[in-house]
């Protein structure tokens, strides 16, 4: 059965439903089941009918692809073409955040946190910035911010609350594993591997100076 016959069989909410779902994935990439209870609904349509949605999308170069183990759907670059749509190039400081995100998310994972959501603080992101040595990079003229919000407008994150307020959150969704390019973050790894060892190469040379100074005293 193709596209237009399987559509032409569905009720009118179920194609009000598609085109919403359509429009969603074209804007944001990512459909997460976890994000609210009308997102869930929406997932379970997708699941439901991802195939039509495949042929649908097929058209513009792109297949719907589901992770039923993290909940997520979302569009890819088809295979079977050279056409390449639907890829934000991050800038540096954006992959860098991402990173770092991923990072978290990865560790909360590795931990047994399981359940979801898993929301961390600013201060928690700060922390992973600061141990790859990029902070202070981000810090003023709200990068951080409009990064954060770009990340939500893709549904990898959500924040809750304003940036500099103690109890802003951000709410992290599986999302993000999907949205790393793997050898861009080997790249970033390994810069701030790099980066580190040089740090406390530094650090221990002034600390074996000062031993020594006082060694003299």
């Amino acid at each position: 059965m193709g596209f237009i016959a399987e559509y032409d069989e569905l009720v009118m909410s179920e194609k009000t439903t598609f085109q919403k779902v359509c429009r969603i994935l074209l804007k944001q990439t990512f459909l997460v089941c976890d994000r609210s209870e009308e997102y869930r609904k929406l997932y379970f349509f997708v699941r439901k009918h991802q195939e039509m949605f495949t042929d649908y999308f097929s058209y513009m170069g792109y297949e719907v692809v589901i992770d039923q183990d993290n909940k997520v759907a979302m569009l890819r670059n088809g295979r079977n073409d050279g056409v390449v749509v639907n890829r934000h190039r991050f800038r540096k400081y954006e992959s860098i955040v991402l990173c770092c995100l991923w990072t978290i998310y990865v560790d909360q994972i590795r931990e047994g946190n399981l359940a979801r959501p898993i929301i961390i603080t600013v201060f928690d992101l700060r922390q992973a910035m600061e141990k790859y040595g990029v902070k202070e990079e981000m810090e003023g003229k709200g990068m951080l911010r409009d990064t954060l919000d770009l990340f939500s407008r893709y549904q990898l994150i959500a924040v809750n609350g304003e940036l500099g307020s103690p109890e802003c959150q951000i709410r992290l969704f599986a999302s993000l594993q999907f949205a790393l390019d793997t050898e861009e973050f080997k790249r970033f790894a390994a810069e701030s591997d790099e980066r580190m060892r040089k740090v406390k190469k530094g650090k221990d040379f002034y600390e074996d100076e000062a031993e020594e100074d006082e060694d003299a005293t």
